[in-house]
């Protein structure tokens, strides 16, 4: 029973057993293009939004990106602050006696006052970014893809 334990600890451990990541079909057709120039990347994705190809003078090759992300504004009520009011708060007291009064220490608080308000926000409707980086002769050497699956794209 200990063997077996310890087998599949081991085998958790050093990364054998692993869970199926499921990936869109644009993570997966991003990652046959390692190694293949990134004219095919364009041809598949389109113009990228950023082209820094490689130059003379770079040691690291070039950077392309696509960003397909779809952001809509929408109107939302969210609570606006207007102002501000001031009240006294009792925060001690002395005791009187001997002819003396008793003394009150206030302090001032101030609480924040507002109303509800319909205002415009930022609503990402699509997410979908493409980053690939090239080495001197424009091959692809890493692609990384965020979002773009199929299912948010509508």
């Amino acid at each position: 029973m200990q063997l077996g334990t310890a087998i599949i600890a081991t085998l958790l451990l050093t990364g054998c057993v692993t869970t199926a990541q499921q990936s869109n079909p644009v993570q997966k057709a991003a990652s046959t293009m390692i190694g293949k120039p990134i004219s095919v990347a364009i041809n598949a994705f389109g113009p990228p939004t950023l082209n820094l190809p490689p130059c003379s003078y770079c040691t690291d090759g070039g950077t392309y990106a696509w960003n397909n992300t779809r952001i809509s504004r929408q109107w939302q009520s969210r609570w606006v602050q207007t102002g501000t009011s001031t009240s006294r708060q009792v925060v001690g007291m002395t005791q009187g006696g001997n002819g003396q009064a008793a003394t009150i220490y206030t302090q001032d608080v101030e609480t924040p006052v507002g109303e509800n308000r319909m205002v415009q926000v930022d609503n990402v409707d699509y997410l979908c970014n493409i980053q690939a980086f090239t080495d001197m002769k424009d091959n692809i050497k890493s692609i990384d893809v965020a979002g773009c699956t199929a299912d948010s794209r509508f």
